[in-house]
């Protein structure tokens, strides 16, 4: 990957050995979304869809009219076919009374009442290869008040041998009331025994004080980074790029498929990209108000995986933040194509 660059720094002997975790422990880079783990029904786990996909509707043996169409589809009750909201659509007649009835035929068994309702997107592409993609859970679920308390005083020093960046990865699950300590599950780590614990009895400490103990449960993700004094780290070396300029950087970039139209999605509009990936799924962020057309494309956006040239650089940049800027027009890859 050339668009990397390494931080000089200097180390000064080694006097640093057993303070250069101190030093990286006052300057922590910590990361944290309000994410209420979703339930089977919320991430589409019990799904029911017809057998098969929908057939092409030609209309003579050289019938290659092509049309598309965009749903979201609110599921209100586990028995019932979901509520249809058009997003977007060019298609004939005949392809969307096919895209109706095989919709008709959802059904999501494990919905209850605490879930509220369900929304999905799913796109429809009709081109002669009946493409159709799965569907996506709209991430804008109900927000509980977030009102987390951290402590006043930073972390307390910790020794250790290691020279390599370390990452911890939490999440803090809050269910009691405002008083409850949250339950603790590290999701990724890289540290040593004394970081990852040191970690964890920090975040024991949080409180969500507005709780009364009645709401869902919410939880907290919060990653510690701990960089040695001195060490020369692999730091991105711009913060911005254009979309193309993004995928180019990503593994497979010349086998990638895809068919994205942005003029049905607010063009343009800019999402920060958070690198997590493989060991958690990358973190994306779109600013302003919540677009649900753009549902499909920022799922397969997050799903794009940096070409680290090595292990180092996949560590050292674990948790940075990059913004891909996403122009107006269409996106359309085909590696079989010309």
């Amino acid at each position: 990957m050339n668009k990397t660059a390494h931080q000089n720094k200097t180390v000064k002997g080694r006097l640093l050995a057993a303070l250069f975790l101190w030093a990286g422990l006052t300057g922590l880079a910590q990361a944290q979304t309000d994410s209420t783990p979703p339930s089977p029904a919320q991430s589409l786990g019990c799904l029911k869809r017809p057998d098969g996909t929908i057939s092409y509707p030609a209309q003579h043996r050289f019938d290659r009219s092509h049309g598309f169409m965009r749903l979201r589809l609110h599921f209100e009750k586990a028995d019932a076919a979901p509520r249809v909201e058009v997003l977007a659509n060019t298609a004939r007649e005949d392809m969307q009374d096919r895209v109706y009835r095989y919709v008709a035929d959802y059904r999501l068994p494990c919905l209850k009442a605490e879930d509220g309702t369900v929304s999905a997107v799913q796109e429809f592409d009709f081109s002669n290869s009946s493409m159709e993609a799965l569907p996506v859970p709209e991430t804008a679920q109900r927000r509980l008040p977030f009102c987390i308390v951290m402590p006043r005083k930073d972390m307390d020093r910790i020794m250790t041998l290691s020279r390599n960046v370390e990452h911890v990865v939490l999440a803090a699950t809050f269910t009691g009331d405002g008083e409850q300590a949250p339950e603790i599950k590290v999701l990724h780590s890289t540290g040593d025994r004394a970081v990852e614990q040191e970690a964890i009895e920090r975040v024991k400490t949080y409180r969500m004080p507005c709780r009364t103990g009645k709401e869902e449960p919410q939880v907290m993700q919060q990653r510690f980074t701990m960089v040695p004094a001195g060490h020369r780290r692999y730091v991105l070396k711009q913060e911005a790029f254009s979309l193309v300029e993004f995928l180019s950087m990503t593994q497979g970039a010349r086998q990638l498929k895809a068919n994205f139209d942005f003029n049905t999605m607010g063009c343009p509009f800019k999402v920060n990209y958070t690198i997590y990936g493989p060991a958690l799924p990358n973190e994306l962020r779109v600013g302003g108000k919540r677009d649900p057309n753009r549902a499909p494309f920022l799922k397969w956006l997050g799903e794009r995986q940096i070409a680290f040239g090595s292990d180092k650089q996949a560590n050292e940049l674990f948790g940075q933040t990059l913004q891909i800027q996403v122009p107006c027009g269409q996106l359309d890859l085909d590696p079989a194509g010309s």
